[in-house]
């Protein structure tokens, strides 16, 4: 293997791995400024499903924050990481399962499901800083859902 090839394999496991810290804050419930800076350009942008935009790591963080504490908990898996890197900037598409459990007190009350699932697909733009790889832009594409109240929630967070 090349150095070329054997950069190219380090650059795209960092890619993936900013991905999976994202997702593993968003589950562990870790919404710390300093977090998302770690992931995150300052002028980064997140578009949520609903097709709201957030810009940058502290209004990242706060907005996921004040989003995700309608759960008791969220498990996000990736796979399928499809990377390309040209120069200091790389593209990646990745497949999302996303796995949610509502708090007592949220989701429809009146149904026997406390959860909701949905599939879709995670579009991403990391840009290599001095430090390391840092995400520019992601947007989460949701392609189907399954459980109770996912259709409230995105109405609500469009308000």
């Amino acid at each position: 293997m090349t150095n070329t090839q054997s950069d190219q394999w380090e650059n795209r496991l960092a890619i993936a791995e900013l991905l999976t810290k994202y997702f593993r804050a968003l589950d562990d419930k870790d919404f710390e400024t300093e977090t998302f800076a770690a992931i995150f350009t300052e002028d980064a942008t997140v578009t949520r499903p609903n097709d709201t935009v957030i810009t940058g790591p502290a209004e990242i963080a706060g907005s996921h924050r004040k989003s995700l504490a309608r759960f008791r908990a969220t498990q996000h898996l990736l796979t399928g990481h499809d990377t390309k890197i040209v120069g200091d900037e790389a593209t990646v598409r990745a497949n999302l399962v996303a796995i949610h459990l509502w708090a007592d007190g949220f989701g429809d009350p009146s149904s026997l499901e406390k959860h909701f699932s949905a599939g879709g697909v995670i579009t991403a733009v990391a840009r290599r800083k001095k430090d390391g790889w840092r995400l520019l832009s992601l947007e989460n594409r949701v392609v189907w859902r399954t459980g109770s109240g996912f259709g409230a929630m995105l109405k609500a967070n469009k308000e």
